[in-house]
């Protein structure tokens, strides 16, 4: 009998991989062929390991305009959205309490957009970019993040008594997945899938 021991709930999260310093293996945008995503500073890229194409991740900014009024002199603090005022230092702005006009400073934060860091339709929630490991089984989506990804789930699904270590309270790795990658009726297709996947050249 066959014995796997499940992992922790976020070890193969697209972001936790790229936290841990691994890389997340994409379809190069441009030319199709094998790229990665990594986490280099604070900033994500892509790269690609055929064409030599890349790409950054763009920082989104939020901007704010503040300030006492100068006939109420009453504070606010409004977000703009409008491209033609936040490509300033400053920007007129009416004020919320009196409506007259204000000349305010422009203020800009960095948004973090972390919250959306999950692959979703076998894609990655920062440029789109399709799963390098990717295929079908049935009709339904089978991926993986990238090659230790493969190794587990080639692991997870073809174990006959499938166990929590001891160490992880609640949720596994394993929680995440589809039913019908657990499914035992899929279970033969599902490794000859991912071990057909694990083989792919890059």
């Amino acid at each position: 009998m066959k014995r796997f021991e499940d992992e922790g709930a976020y070890k193969y999260n697209f972001y936790w991989v790229l936290r841990r310093g691994e890389r997340v293996d994409v379809k190069c945008q441009a030319c199709g062929g094998h790229a990665f995503i990594e986490q280099c500073q604070d900033q994500m890229q892509w790269k690609c390991s055929t064409c030599y194409a890349y790409g950054v991740e763009k920082p989104v900014y939020q901007y704010h305009a503040k300030g006492n009024c100068a006939l109420c002199e009453r504070w606010f603090n409004i977000e703009v959205t409008d491209e033609k005022q936040t490509s300033h230092k400053s920007t007129h702005i009416d004020c919320p309490h009196c409506g007259a006009v204000n000349q305010a400073q422009l203020h800009s934060k960095r948004v973090c957009r972390r919250y959306i860091m999950d692959t979703r339709d076998g894609r990655d929630p920062i440029y789109g970019m399709e799963l390098y490991f990717l295929d079908y089984v049935r009709g339904k989506l089978v991926w993986a993040v990238n090659r230790a990804h493969l190794n587990y789930l080639i692991s997870y699904v073809s174990a006959d008594l499938r166990v929590r270590r001891g160490n992880i309270p609640f949720k596994t790795a394993s929680h995440y997945l589809p039913v019908y990658m657990k499914e035992a009726k899929n279970r033969d297709q599902m490794v000859r899938t991912l071990t057909k996947l694990l083989h792919k050249t890059g």
